[in-house]
C-alpha cells in the first residue's frame, strides 16, 4: 500500500473508540484490496505511483466518477501514454470543480458587499451632507437667539430653554457628523480591501497572470455576450519538458521559468489581450478580435522570443522552448469545445516534435 495511505490511515486510528477503530481495520482491509489491483495495473502501463495518479485510478476502479471512467477509457484505448501533463489534466478536470465553485461563490459575495458598501457610503454622504446643512442652521439660530433681548420674564424663561435645547441639538449633530465621517472612512477602507483582495483572487500568486477561474468567468461572457460573427483566438502554450527542468535543477529554478515565460507572454499580450497562467506550464492568451492570420503571428512572436532567451543556471546555459496551440472560435462552441480544440492543436504540437505553433 502507498506510504502516504498508510500514514493517513495511521494518523486516523490515533485515540479513536474501540467500535471506530474497528471500522478503520475494515478500511485499511478494504484499501489494501484496492491497492492490489491499483499499483500492478499502474506498473503496467509504467503509471508513476503519485498521490494524484492513485486518486485517479481509485475512482475509477470503484466507478465514483463516471465521466472520469469514461475519460481514461478512452485514453486507455488510444494507448495514451499517462505522462504528468496528462495525468495533471484529469486531476485538474475533475477535481478542482468543487475548489473552483466556492471560489466563485465567495467572489460573487464579496462583489455584492463591495457593491453595498459603495451604495452605503453613498448614502451616508447624502445624510452626512443633510446633517451638515441642519448643524449650521442649529448654530445660526444660537447666534440669533443669543443676539435676542427680551425683557418679560416669562418669556425669557421660554428664550432660555429654546437656546438651551438648541445647543443640545448642536452638539448632537455634531457628534453625529463626526460618527457619520468615521463610519465612512472606515466603510471607504473596508471596500478598498475588498477590491484588492477580489483582483488577488483573479491572479496567480506566482506569475501575476490571470488565473484560470477567472479566464472561464471571461470566456463564458464572451460566448453569451458576444456577436454570432465575432472573431475570437486563443492561443495555447506548454513549456517543453518543463519537468526535466524541475528534477534537474528543483522547483525554485523550474518557477524562475515559469516567471520568466509568463512576463514574455504578458509583454506579447499587451493591454488588449487576456494572459492566463492555465495550470502548471500551461499558459493561455484570449485575444478578442483578433483573426486566424494575427493570432498565429503572436503564438510565433512568443515562441522565438522564449527559445532566443538566454537561460542560465549556475553557469550552463539551458534551453526553454514552448509549443502552443492556437484555434478560432466558432459560433456555437462551448468553453469545452473552445479550450479543447486549442489543446488538441497543442497536444499536435508536441507530438510533431515541440518548440512549435499547430494551429486547428
Amino acid at each position: 500500500m502507498p506510504q502516504f495511505l498508510i500514514e493517513e490511515i495511521t494518523e486516523k486510528s490515533r485515540d479513536k473508540p474501540l467500535e471506530e477503530k474497528a471500522n478503520l481495520e475494515e478500511l485499511v482491509e478494504a484499501t489494501y484490496e484496492m491497492a492490489k489491483k491499483i499499483l500492478p495495473f499502474l506498473a503496467s502501463r509504467k503509471i508513476p505511483l503519485t498521490p494524484e495518479n492513485y486518486r485517479i485510478f481509485y475512482d475509477y476502479f470503484l466507478s465514483l466518477k463516471p465521466d472520469l471512467s469514461k475519460r481514461v477509457d478512452e485514453l486507455l484505448e488510444a494507448n495514451c501514454r499517462f505522462s504528468p501533463e496528462v495525468s495533471e489534466a484529469l486531476f485538474r478536470d475533475y477535481y478542482f470543480q468543487i475548489e473552483e465553485s466556492a471560489a466563485l461563490t465567495v467572489e460573487q459575495a464579496r462583489e455584492r458587499i463591495a457593491s453595498a458598501s459603495e451604495s452605503l457610503n453613498a448614502n451616508l454622504g447624502a445624510t452626512l451632507n443633510n446633517t451638515s446643512h441642519f448643524r449650521q442652521i442649529l448654530a445660526e439660530t444660537v447666534n440669533q437667539i443669543n443676539l435676542t433681548q427680551v425683557e418679560d420674564t416669562g418669556l425669557k424663561t421660554v428664550v432660555d430653554n429654546l437656546l438651551e435645547e438648541t445647543v443640545t441639538a448642536l452638539s448632537s449633530q455634531t457628534n453625529l457628523v463626526s460618527s457619520i465621517e468615521k463610519a465612512r472612512q472606515l466603510i471607504a477602507s473596508l471596500t478598498d480591501e475588498l477590491k484588492d483582495q477580489t483582483r488577488l483572487a483573479n491572479v496567480d500568486e506566482l506569475t501575476q497572470l490571470y488565473n484560470r477561474r477567472y479566464f472561464g468567468k471571461r470566456l463564458s461572457h464572451f460566448i453569451k455576450t458576444g456577436p454570432e460573427d465575432q472573431i475570437l483566438s486563443v492561443l495555447l502554450f506548454d513549456i517543453d519538458r518543463f519537468k526535466v527542468i524541475n528534477d534537474t535543477w528543483g522547483h525554485n529554478i523550474g518557477d524562475k521559468v515559469l516567471i520568466l515565460c509568463a512576463r514574455i507572454i504578458k509583454n506579447n499580450a499587451g493591454d488588449n489581450f487576456m494572459a492566463v497562467r492555465f495550470g502548471g506550464e500551461e499558459f493561455m492568451i484570449l485575444c478578442p478580435a483578433l483573426d486566424r492570420k494575427k493570432a498565429l503571428a503572436l503564438a510565433e512572436s512568443v515562441r522565438s522570443q522564449i527559445e532566443n532567451t538566454q537561460v542560465t543556471i549556475r553557469g550552463t546555459t539551458v534551453p526553454v522552448t514552448i509549443s502552443c496551440g492556437v484555434t478560432q472560435y466558432i459560433h456555437g462552441d462551448t468553453q469545452e469545445d473552445f479550450v479543447g480544440r486549442a489543446d488538441e492543436a497543442l497536444y499536435q504540437a508536441k507530438s510533431n516534435g515541440r518548440n512549435q505553433v499547430v494551429e486547428l
